[in-house]
């Protein structure tokens, strides 16, 4: 689910899917509106959190988580 395997296509992994995140136009968004904006993308909700989860540790983005808004790096 996170990485790709030989059961996980690539275009099934997380790590090609926090690109469509990635792909929104956005400076300042918050965890709904960037959920509520590519959810057609993800499976379930666990699989958009490990999308920002990644993007986070890859400096890509930085949270607030007590705002809840995200911003692009």
């Amino acid at each position: 689910m996170i990485t790709p395997s030989k059961t996980i296509p690539f275009k099934e992994s997380v790590i090609f899917k926090m690109t469509y995140i990635l792909d929104v136009d956005f400076e300042d968004a918050s965890l709904a509106e960037l959920y509520k904006n590519t959810k057609r993308k993800f499976i379930g909700l666990d699989e958009f959190i490990y999308a920002i989860d990644v993007l986070y540790i890859l400096g890509k983005i930085d949270v607030d988580l007590d705002l809840g808004r995200i911003k692009k790096c």
